[in-house]
């Protein structure tokens, strides 16, 4: 699924997604949804952080939201 970053510097074809705490980020950005291509080459290991929420449950509601949209057809997501 081609999910378009919260940022919107960068769209993610991703094959694996998960909502992890983020070391070091301000009050604003304790969660992360992580976005994974799979095995690749670089040296980010085909892993991006596409959005980030003050706390969990933010993030994993957010998570919810394009399950759903995935269970929908949808091929593709803005966060």
């Amino acid at each position: 699924m081609l999910i378009f970053s919260q940022n919107k510097k960068q769209i993610t074809d991703c094959k694996t997604l998960c909502v992890t705490k983020n070391i070091g980020g301000n009050k604003e950005e304790k969660f992360v949804i992580v976005g994974s291509a799979g095995i690749t080459a670089d040296i980010t290991g085909g892993s991006a952080i596409l959005a980030s929420f003050p706390d969990e449950k933010t993030a994993l509601d957010a998570l919810e939201k394009i399950f759903t949209a995935f269970e929908n057809g949808a091929t593709s997501y803005r966060l």
